[in-house]
């Protein structure tokens, strides 16, 4: 269905931060994870990012967490985290 098996976003890739000139990884990182959630629906996959989150800030040295969506590009359902994260 897709036609990219797998990719590097070089702007978040630790071992190139200093050999490209759009590098978004900060001089402190050496390290970046790329988790991909897939599951039944859209409220699973929610659930499973909200705690994957919760998990990861507890985690020391964990410098920043973000989710992208990469414009729909990988399907039709988007899972914003400011949503995800909101107190029920």
């Amino acid at each position: 269905k897709y036609k990219l098996k797998a990719s590097t976003f070089h702007s978040y890739c630790p071992k190139l931060k200093t050999l490209v000139e759009d590098s978004l990884v900060p001089e402190n990182v050496n390290s970046v994870y790329e988790i991909v959630i897939n599951g039944l629906d859209l409220d699973a996959v929610k659930k499973a990012m909200a705690e994957g989150v919760k998990a990861a800030v507890k985690v020391p040295g964990v410098v920043q967490i973000s989710a992208g969506n990469y414009g729909g590009k990988l399907g039709p359902y988007k899972a914003h985290l400011k949503e995800v994260l909101k107190p029920t």
